[in-house]
């Protein structure tokens, strides 16, 4: 991952900012020469001769090659193969709304009520803040009866969501995704823009939204999930904890030139007080203009407007103590750990099912720790406890 990041990093320097979690109109040409992308799903997946589930496998076996290089490389510990770089793991209370319209009403949103959750903040890649692309919000509930899709951890009581500061991926097929790691790997990702301008175009507008505060933020799941016999996608937003207006991130304009400034932050904004989200779904309603296969394609809030079913708050706290940074650093969070009602669904998290869980094992492996899911009784110096 970090031959990625250094990659995309030479590759992005040349744009220009495009919004703040906007989607652009037309596509920002980061190469020269670039032609046109397939159009339609079997034919991109057709070209590399690859079916999906050999795809899958083989992007399992690239990931898993990138962490076992860096570990004999001397990286200790074994780190994710995306969003290593945590900027921490914070308790909050994620608070289920009453009076739902009745298509929500559904798994965790069933009824009115309270879960602790950790919550965890990261860049998608590299260590300096300045550089880390996509941002991440992975949030997990604690005390979520009911037992799991994954038969590992049909039994835990826990529930994952997985966010990222922008609404859509930037990879179409698990045959692009096997295209895009191959070439990062050999050091030619700029052959894959130029042949996936849409997946340059995207990578381009997430690397160009200023960020100054993880908790200022808005993320989306990127992927969509079912919602019992719906098709959604979720979405968390920074909000005034008193008013519940909507808040921006108004410092991402200048980047401090520490490699851990959102880590500060974070730290300062909860030294002071509590931060809010609101937690929103959004119902598919047009299924050609809604794909679930192509998680490129922007959900339009016009045809389906996001709807608030729970808020999230962030109480003040300490969270980088060395202890609770270990703790983070060897949770585990996949989409795929969840509820039946909540299934993953689409080609992206069809890939994230068999990757999350060969990878997530392989570095507990190597770090010789046991992979086991968070009961909310931790305690860490100067974190609350629920």
């Amino acid at each position: 991952m970090r031959r990625i990041a250094l990659l995309l990093l030479f590759a992005l320097s040349r744009s220009g900012p495009l919004g703040n979690g906007e989607a652009v109109a037309e596509p920002v040409r980061l190469f020269p020469k670039t032609v046109p992308a397939v159009s339609f799903l079997g034919e991109a997946q057709g070209k590399s001769g690859l079916t999906e589930e050999e795809a899958i496998r083989r992007i399992k076996e690239l990931t898993e090659a990138q962490i076992q290089n860096a570990y004999r490389s001397g990286l200790r510990p074994a780190q994710r193969d995306a969003h290593a770089k945590q900027h921490g793991c914070v308790r909050a209370d994620f608070t289920v709304l009453a009076s739902l319209p009745s298509a929500m009403r559904q798994g965790v949103f069933a009824e009115a009520h309270t879960f602790h959750a950790w919550i965890r903040f990261s860049n998608a890649v590299g260590t300096d803040d300045q550089a880390g692309l996509a941002r991440g919000m992975a949030i997990k509930l604690l005390g979520v009866p009911g037992r799991k899709i994954l038969p590992d951890q049909a039994d835990a009581t826990t529930q994952d969501f997985l966010l990222v500061n922008y609404p859509v991926f930037n990879v179409r097929t698990a045959a692009d995704y096997v295209d895009f790691l191959t070439k990062s790997d050999a050091g030619q990702l700029p052959l894959f823009f130029r042949a996936h301008p849409e997946s340059e175009r995207i990578t381009a507008a997430i690397a160009a939204q200023p960020v100054g505060n993880p908790l200022l933020q808005r993320y989306y799941s990127m992927t969509p999930y079912a919602l019992g016999n719906s098709k959604v996608k979720y979405s968390a937003k920074p909000v005034s904890c008193t008013t519940g207006e909507t808040l921006h991130d108004e410092g991402g304009g200048v980047r401090s030139s520490e490699p851990d400034y959102l880590r500060a932050a974070m730290r300062a904004r909860l030294a002071d007080g509590a931060s809010c989200f609101s937690f929103m779904v959004q119902r598919q309603t047009d299924p050609a203009k809604m794909p679930i296969d192509d998680s490129t394609v922007l959900w339009s809030e016009e045809l389906a407007p996001f709807v608030t079913v729970a808020s999230i708050t962030i109480p003040p706290q300490r969270f980088d103590s060395p202890e609770q940074q270990a703790f983070c650093e060897n949770l585990s969070y996949t989409p795929w750990h969840a509820l039946p009602v909540h299934q993953p669904l689409g080609t992206i998290n069809r890939i994230r099912r068999v990757v999350y869980d060969a990878t997530s094992s392989l570095r507990h492996r190597l770090n010789g720790v046991p992979r086991r899911e968070p009961s909310g009784d931790e305690h860490f110096p100067g974190s609350p406890s629920w």
